[in-house]
C-alpha cells in the first residue's frame, strides 16, 4: 500500500470514530442502556491478565475479539479455548481459531499474502435461576436459564509492512427463559507498526442491530478503541487500551507481560494488568494477574480477576499453535 493509501485508510477509520463520537460523548446519559452486555467481556486468560489491553497485540487468535487487524500477524494455525468460572454460577466460554488463507487453501510456498481468517464463538450462560410464582406469597415455581451466544467470522490482512486492516461479522443470539432475541454486528480495526518496538491500534466494536429480548430493543454496546503496545525487549511487552463505549464514560486498561524460556521447548510468562472498568467493586477491583506455561505447540494460561464482594473470577485457557 502506498503512503497515500495508508493516509486514506487512516482517515476512513477516523471518520468512523467521528461518526460515533456523539454517542460516546453522551455516555453518562446512556448509562446502562445497552443490550447484549456480555459482548463487553473481553475473552481469554492472557488478555484478561493484562487488563484486557490487547488491541495493539498481533499474531494471536484473540484478535477475533480485540482487533481483527491483529490477525494479520498469525503465521500458522492458532487455536484458543477458554473457560471462565464467573461469580454466581455464571459460565463464560470462548473458542477462537485463526489460520492464514494461503495455508488453508494449500497455496505454494512464496505465494502472495492472502490474509488471515479467524472464527470465534462466545457463550455466557447461567442455569437454575429460581422462578417465583405470581401470587403474593411469591413461592418458588421451578427454575429457568439464560444464555447469550455470538458467532464471529473475522479477516485481517497486512496492507504493507506497517499497516494492517481487519473486520469481523457477528451473529448474536440471546435467550431468557422462553424469550429469544437475535442481532447482527460488525467490528472494524486497524493496526500500525510504528517501528520495531511500537504498535498502535484503533477501531470500533459491536456496530449492528438492536436485539429485542423483551418489549424494548436495546442498542448494542458500541465501543470505539485506541491502543498501543511496546516491546522494550524481545521477552517483555507493555500495553495500553482506551475504550469509548456508548453507555458510559471512557475506560482504560494497562498490561504487562514478561516471558522466559525455561528449557529447550518449555517457556513461561508472568502477567499483570489493571482495568478501570472493574474499579466499581471494592477490594482489589481493577487488578488482574496471571501466568502462562508453554511446551512445544501447547500453552496453558491462567488469570485471576478479583471482583470484590462479587467474588473472584478464574480464567483458564489452552492454546495450540502449529
Amino acid at each position: 500500500m502506498t503512503g497515500k493509501r495508508r493516509i486514506a485508510a487512516a482517515w476512513a477509520l477516523a471518520a468512523l470514530l467521528g461518526w460515533q463520537a456523539p454517542a460516546f460523548a453522551l455516555g453518562s446519559r446512556s448509562k446502562g442502556t445497552s443490550g447484549a452486555a456480555f459482548l463487553k467481556i473481553g475473552p481469554g486468560a492472557r488478555p484478561a491478565a493484562m487488563g484486557e489491553a490487547f488491541s495493539a497485540v498481533e499474531g494471536d487468535a484473540h484478535a477475533v475479539y480485540y482487533n481483527p487487524a491483529g490477525l494479520a500477524g498469525v503465521l500458522g494455525w492458532d487455536i484458543n479455548g477458554m473457560h471462565d468460572q464467573y461469580f454466581q454460577g455464571i459460565d463464560y466460554d470462548f473458542l477462537a481459531a485463526a489460520v492464514p488463507l494461503a495455508r488453508l487453501i494449500g497455496a505454494p510456498a512464496g505465494a502472495a499474502d492472502k490474509g488471515v481468517l479467524g472464527l470465534g464463538v462466545y457463550s455466557l450462560s447461567v442455569g437454575d435461576i429460581e422462578r417465583r410464582g405470581s401470587s403474593d406469597a411469591g413461592l418458588p415455581a421451578g427454575t429457568f436459564g439464560a444464555n447469550d451466544m455470538a458467532l464471529a467470522v473475522s479477516y485481517g490482512r497486512r496492507c504493507d509492512k506497517k499497516l494492517s486492516l481487519g473486520g469481523t461479522l457477528k451473529y448474536i443470539q440471546q435467550s431468557l427463559d422462553d424469550r429469544h432475541a437475535n442481532a447482527a454486528a460488525a467490528d472494524l480495526g486497524a493496526l500500525y507498526r510504528a517501528g520495531e518496538r511500537w504498535s498502535l491500534s484503533g477501531g470500533l466494536r459491536h456496530l449492528g442491530s438492536s436485539p429485542k429480548l423483551g418489549s424494548v430493543a436495546d442498542p448494542l454496546p458500541v465501543t470505539g478503541f485506541l491502543g498501543a503496545a511496546y516491546r522494550p525487549k524481545a521477552d517483555a511487552l507493555l500495553t495500553l487500551d482506551v475504550g469509548f463505549p456508548r453507555d458510559r464514560a471512557f475506560t482504560y486498561g494497562v498490561g504487562a507481560e514478561l516471558s522466559h524460556t525455561l528449557s529447550g521447548t518449555a517457556r513461561g510468562a508472568l502477567r499483570l494488568g489493571y482495568t478501570e472498568r472493574n474499579t466499581d467493586v471494592e477490594g482489589l477491583g481493577g487488578l488482574s494477574m496471571g501466568v502462562g506455561l508453554g511446551l512445544r505447540t501447547f500453552e496453558f494460561d491462567f488469570a485471576w480477576i478479583p471482583l470484590g464482594e462479587l467474588g473472584n473470577t478464574f480464567r483458564y485457557s489452552l492454546r495450540v499453535r502449529y
